[in-house]
This record gives structure tokens, sequence and C-alpha cells, in this order.
């Protein structure tokens, strides 16, 4: 795989801003999640999509990736992640040993029997739209190289999004020599919403349809947002595309203090079919608007 191929998963050009990334994301992962499209194939394509904004949508890892391709996203030319940062293992394997070797090869006094680190282990969590955006408390079990199987309770912070990892000390492979244990990478993977929510950081997007009465004359409507439906007052003459804001209705910010904002995107349903009043209303209203009269088939002959 050459460095161009996530780029390609997302449909995105190599120069895409960090905006155009997101969107194609959003776009994809709801198209291709298997929990809305059960058709052969869509998990994989799913399971793609998630791979290439893992590190597509990290700056760093983006610019890892294209440097050295798949090596670099990985941590093979090494990189910072998750909330702490932390060297990841691949590629060239522990630089621990690397160091070994660099002091056999220049007689740095090097002893094998030395402790060592253990090496770290990596746990794919995946998340309800609704966990990411609250946390939870739960218990994972994970084997290690030699076979034992572990079980440790694990508190996932509110506000997680997919592709970032928490880190848990000492909970990886055991030491060498007495060393202590590596460490445990918890790596989130959170699914689309199914109430139409979308994010982008800590804020959260939703859209709303509207009636065409409620457009025009305008009037108070009750909207979702994660933290429970909420009044949002319509005015008069609104437009498809309006965009309200509703203050410290989004996610918890991760790195900081509150919630962001929820933006609720009003979409005007044109009705298609009518009976006879509707249209007699319309028809009155295009009147004393225009103050014409639409033609019936008899006007015309």
């Amino acid at each position: 795989m050459n460095n161009t191929e996530y780029y390609d998963r997302l449909g995105v050009d190599k120069n895409a801003s960090q905006d155009e990334i997101k969107k194609a994301y959003r776009k994809l992962s709801k198209k291709y999640h298997p929990d809305l499209n059960h058709e052969p194939g869509a998990e994989d394509k799913y399971k793609e999509v998630q791979e290439a904004f893992e590190t597509l949508g990290d700056e760093q890892k983006r610019a890892q990736y294209d440097q050295f391709g798949p090596a670099g996203a990985q941590g093979g030319f090494g990189g910072q992640g998750g909330f702490g940062g932390y060297q990841q293992q691949g590629g060239f394997g522990d630089f621990s040993d690397l160091g070994d070797i660099f002091s056999q090869m220049f007689g740095g006094g090097y002893d094998p029997n030395r402790p060592r680190k253990g090496q770290d282990l990596q746990y794919r969590m995946r998340l309800t739209f609704e966990e990411a955006i609250f946390g939870k408390e739960t218990t994972i079990k994970f084997k290690r190289g030699d076979g034992s199987q572990h079980e440790i309770k694990v508190t996932v912070p509110a506000g997680v999004e997919t592709g970032q990892q928490m880190r848990l000390a000492g909970q990886g492979e055991e030491g060498f020599n007495g060393g202590p244990h590596g460490d445990l990478f918890v790596v989130f993977q959170v699914s689309a919403s199914r109430d139409g929510f979308e994010r982008d950081g800590a804020d959260v997007y939703l859209e709303q349809k509207i009636s065409f009465v409620t457009a025009a004359l305008g009037d108070d409507i009750q909207v979702k947002t994660v933290h429970g439906e909420v009044k949002l007052r319509i005015p008069a003459g609104t437009q498809t595309g309006k965009r309200f804001r509703l203050s410290g209705k989004g996610a918890p910010r991760l790195r900081g203090n509150g919630n962001g904002d929820q933006f609720v995107v009003v979409t005007v349903d044109v009705p298609t079919k009518l009976n006879k009043e509707q249209k007699k209303a319309l028809e009155a209203f295009q009147e004393a608007t225009t103050g014409t009269k639409r033609k019936g088939f008899f006007d015309k002959l």
C-alpha cells in the first residue's frame, strides 16, 4: 500500500483540509456502518474508512504517513499519540533493543542481564455514539503473549473520539530480567449515531426538518440533543440551510472545561401531496402575495 491509499479510501485529495477529511469520514462511516448497512462487504469498507481516518484525522500521524507511508503512521518511525503521548512499537521494534545493538557495535558496555521493560499491548474498544460522549465504566478482557488472560476495569473519559487512545500503565507484557511491565493502550472506535447526530470535536450537528408553514410563520419546535429534547424558536421566514446554535448542548471537551455546542440545520419539508383544502389555502396565499390567481383548467380553456 502506498501513501495515497488512505486518501483514496476517503475519496479526498492529498491536499484536503482537515474539515474536508472529517466531512468525508462522517459521510462514509454513516454509509457503511454495519448497524445501518447490511450489504455484503459493507463492514469491511467501514473498517477501511475507520483505519484511514485514524491516521489522516491526526495531523502528526498524517505527516508521518505522507512521508513514510503506513509504517510511519503505525509508529514505525516514532511518534506521539494518545492522551499522554507515547512512543509506539512497530517497524524497527523496541527502541531500547536498537540502543543495545549500537552499544554492542561501539563498545558501550552492554549488559545482557539488565532489566528491560516489557512490550506494549493494544486493545480496540468499540463505543456507541452516546458512550463516547458521556463516557462509561466497563471491564475488558485481553491476553498477553504468555497466554494468560487478564480482566481489568476501565473508565472511559467523556468526550473521546475515534482514533484516540488511553494508556494503562503496567498492563502490557511482562518485563525482562525483572524489568517493569509494558503498557496497554486502549484505542477507541466510535459507532455512528442512530439519531442523526454527527460530531466535529466537541460540537454536535443535527439536521432538522420543519414544515412549510413553520418556516413561513415561525413557531416553537422540539429538537433532539444528546442531553435530551429542548425547545427551539423558529422565526418567521426561515429558509432551508439556516443554522441555529444551542450553546453547551454538545459533547464534553476532553481536555477543557464544559461542553461544545449543538448546531441545528433546518430543512424546509415541501409537501408532495395536498388535499383540496390545502390546495385552496395555498392558492389563496399565492393570490394574496402576488395579486394573481392561479388558473385552473376551465380558466385556461
